[in-house]
C-alpha cells in the first residue's frame, strides 16, 4: 500500500477508506439500533436515519470493490458508468454529513458529540471512495492477470 501525505493512492485507495467510512459510520448505526431515544433525536428520525446510514454503507462497499475492479480492468469503465456509482455514494455522504451536524446541534451528552464527529469523518471518507472510483483508470495489471487465470486455466486442462 502507498502511502503519503495525500493518504492512500492507487488500487488501495477505495478499499481502505471505505474501510475508513465504515468504522465510522457503523458505530451510529449500532448506537441508533440499540437506543430508540437516541435514534429518535436523528435529523431524519430513527427510520429514515437508520436506512441512510444502511444504504451508505453499501454504497460505500460497492465503490470500493468498484474501485478495485476498475483498477484490473482489461478496458476502461465510461466515465457515466463511474459517475452512476459515485454520484449516489456523495448524494448519500452529504445525508450523513447532515446527520453528523444534526448529532453535533442537538448534543445533550458526550456520546452524541462522538458521533456526530464520526459521521462527518465517515462522510469525508465515502466522498474519498466516490473520488477514487471517478479517477481510477484500468491499469496494465488487469491484463497481466487475465493472462495469468488463462493460463491457470489452460494448465488445468
Amino acid at each position: 500500500m502507498s502511502e503519503g501525505l495525500t493518504g492512500p493512492r492507487g488500487r488501495d485507495a477505495g478499499p481502505v477508506w471505505g474501510i475508513v467510512a465504515a468504522f465510522c459510520v457503523a458505530p451510529a448505526l449500532v448506537v441508533w439500533l440499540g437506543s430508540a431515544d437516541a435514534a429518535d433525536q436523528a435529523v431524519f428520525g430513527r427510520a429514515a436515519s437508520v436506512t441512510v446510514l444502511l444504504i451508505a454503507l453499501a454504497l460505500t462497499a460497492v465503490g470500493a470493490v468498484v474501485s478495485v475492479v476498475v483498477w484490473y480492468g482489461a478496458r476502461q469503465w465510461s466515465r457515466g458508468r463511474r459517475w452512476a456509482i459515485a454520484g449516489p455514494l456523495l448524494a448519500f455522504a452529504l445525508l450523513v454529513v447532515v446527520l453528523g451536524i444534526g448529532c453535533l446541534a442537538t448534543s445533550e451528552a458526550s456520546t452524541d458529540v462522538l458521533l456526530g464527529v464520526l459521521l462527518v469523518v465517515g462522510a469525508v471518507a465515502m466522498a474519498a471512495v466516490a473520488r477514487q472510483v471517478v479517477r481510477v483508470r484500468a491499469t496494465a495489471g488487469g491484463d497481466r492477470l487475465r493472462e495469468r487465470f488463462e493460463q491457470l486455466r489452460e494448465d488445468r486442462s
